[in-house]
C-alpha cells in the first residue's frame, strides 16, 4: 500500500514530539532532584508525571510511527495487547495527576490543612494515581479480545460490546478526575477572588500567598493544555464510526504533543526550574567547549 505524503510529514513531527518529550521530562526530574530550592512536596506530581510522559513517548507513539509507516502490520497477540492496555492505562495516569495535582493545590491554597504537607500522604495520592487507571483497565482487558483499530492505527477495545466493562475505566480513571479537577480549581478561583476582597480592605497580601498563587496558575495552565491536547482524541473515540481517519490522527499527535509541552510549561511559569534547565545547558556547553 503507497503512504501518502503528509503521513511522512506527520512521522517527523512524532519524532521530534518523543525526542523533545523525553528530553525535557529528563530534564525536568533531574532538575527537581537534584536543586535543593526545587526539592519541595509540591514538584513531587511533576516528577511523577514526566516519568508517566516518558513511558507514553517511549512506547505509544513509536509504535504509531511503524503502524503509519508499515500500513497493514498488526502486532504480535501479547505486543498488541499491551499496547491496548497501556494505552488506556497512562491515559487514565494522566487524568489522575491533573486531579491529584488540583487536590493538592486546593488544600494547600483555601485550607490551613497540613494533611498533603505529609509525605506519606502525597505519595498514597500519587501512587494511586497510578493504580487507578492499571486496576480499573484491567478487567476489560482481560475477558475481551484485543483488535486493531484501522482508524486510530494501534490496539483497543473499541469492537467490543462490553459497554459495562469499557464504563469502568471511562469513569474512574477519566471522567471522575476530571470533574474532580474542575471543581478544585473552581473553589481555588473563588477562595482567590474572596481573598483580594479581603486584602483590598485590610491591607497587603503576604508573599507566601501570591507564590502559591502563581504555582496554582502554572498548574492550572498545565490542566488546561492537557484538556486541548487529549480531549479530541477523547470525543473521536467515543463517537470514532463517525470520525474519518485524519481526524483520528491529528488527535493522536495532538494527544503526544502534550507530553512535550509540560516542560515548556514548567520552565516558562517556574522561575526555578527555569533556572535549572539553564544551569543543565551551560554545564553541558562548557563540557564540550
Amino acid at each position: 500500500m503507497e503512504i501518502s505524503g503528509w503521513i511522512y510529514v506527520v512521522v517527523i513531527i512524532l519524532g521530534i514530539i518523543i525526542a523533545a518529550t523525553l528530553i525535557g521530562c529528563l530534564l525536568t526530574i533531574l532538575v527537581i532532584w537534584t536543586r535543593p530550592v526545587l526539592q519541595k512536596l509540591v514538584n513531587a506530581p511533576l516528577v511523577s508525571l514526566s516519568c508517566a510522559d516518558i513511558i507514553s513517548s517511549s512506547f505509544g507513539a513509536p509504535l504509531l510511527i511503524h503502524a503509519f509507516l508499515h500500513p497493514g502490520w498488526e502486532p504480535p497477540g501479547a505486543l498488541c495487547w499491551l499496547q491496548a492496555y497501556a494505552t488506556v492505562v497512562l491515559w487514565g495516569v494522566s487524568s489522575c495527576h491533573m486531579a491529584c495535582i488540583a487536590v493538592q493545590r486546593y488544600f494547600m491554597v483555601c485550607t490551613s490543612s497540613t494533611l498533603l504537607k505529609s509525605k506519606r500522604v502525597l505519595f498514597s495520592m500519587l501512587s494511586l494515581t497510578w493504580l487507578i487507571p492499571f486496576l480499573s483497565a484491567l478487567p476489560i482487558h482481560i475477558v475481551e479480545e484485543v483488535k486493531v483499530n484501522p482508524k486510530l492505527k494501534r490496539c483497543g477495545m473499541g469492537a467490543s460490546t462490553n459497554q459495562w466493562g469499557k464504563m469502568l475505566p471511562t469513569v474512574v480513571s477519566f471522567m471522575a478526575p476530571f470533574i474532580v479537577t474542575i471543581i478544585s480549581y473552581a473553589l481555588i478561583l473563588y477562595h482567590v477572588r474572596m481573598s483580594k476582597k479581603r486584602v483590598g480592605a485590610h491591607g497587603s497580601s503576604p508573599q507566601n500567598s501570591a507564590a502559591e498563587r502563581q504555582i496554582t496558575r502554572m498548574m492550572m495552565i498545565l490542566f488546561a493544555v492537557y484538556t486541548v491536547c487529549s480531549m479530541p482524541l477523547i470525543v473521536m473515540v467515543i463517537f470514532s464510526s463517525r470520525v474519518p481517519p485524519e481526524a483520528f490522527t491529528v488527535g493522536q499527535v495532538l494527544m503526544a504533543l502534550n507530553g512535550a509541552l509540560n516542560p515548556i510549561i514548567y520552565g516558562l511559569m517556574n522561575r526555578n526550574i527555569r533556572q535549572g534547565y539553564k544551569h543543565i545547558r551551560d554545564s553541558m556547553l562548557n563540557s564540550i567547549v
